[in-house]
């Protein structure tokens, strides 16, 4: 008897695609995985002694788990590439005065999503999928939020629609009467 792990040998040496591709994607490092598919990187500082800031990160984290967003942590206290990282990454203007940001500090890859006030302010209003620039799952508040109000604006269209044909009705009645009257 072949076994699972032999077969998928044997496809492979055959030029199966499918294979091929399973044995290159688990075959790479964690991270340059997350250099082919769109990754929250939150920084963080594992050793801080704020409780402030581990307040925050906290929150981050524990938001982003909840909503089952995929998320890798990056902490600056232990690995100072990261450190350095984030620091020449952050925009000139939302630097604090001494140039040094704090974290948690929030990419989407690449792309500076914001520091904790800007991800609680997101959260408040529900917006936090745009803020991190991911597309909201259809389930989400702000999806539903955005389809009632696609709902509404239709049916007040189909309400104007309605006032119109009756508008015209009473103009035909008037019409006919002053025929009539002629």
């Amino acid at each position: 008897m072949m076994r699972v792990r032999d077969r998928n040998r044997h496809r492979a040496a055959r030029g199966d695609p499918l294979t091929l591709l399973a044995r290159i994607s688990v075959s790479f490092p964690d991270h340059l995985n997350s250099f082919y598919k769109m990754v929250i990187k939150v920084f963080l500082a594992s050793s801080s002694g704020s409780t402030a800031i581990k307040k925050k990160q906290q929150d981050v984290v524990g938001f982003l788990e909840a909503l089952k967003i995929d998320y890798t942590q990056l902490d600056i206290a232990s690995n100072e590439e990261n450190r350095q990282w984030m620091r020449e990454n952050v925009p000139g203007e939302k630097k604090p005065t001494n140039g040094i940001p704090l974290p948690p500090q929030i990419f989407n890859e690449e792309m500076y999503c914001g520091d904790y006030e800007t991800f609680f302010n997101a959260k408040e209003d529900n917006a936090v999928y745009e803020f991190l620039g991911l597309t909201p799952p259809p389930e989400s508040k702000r999806q539903a939020a955005e389809e009632e109000y696609q709902n509404e604006e239709d049916e007040a269209g189909d309400d104007k629609g309605e006032d119109n044909h009756l508008a015209s009705e009473d103009e035909e009645e008037e019409q006919g009467s002053e025929e009539a009257e002629d």
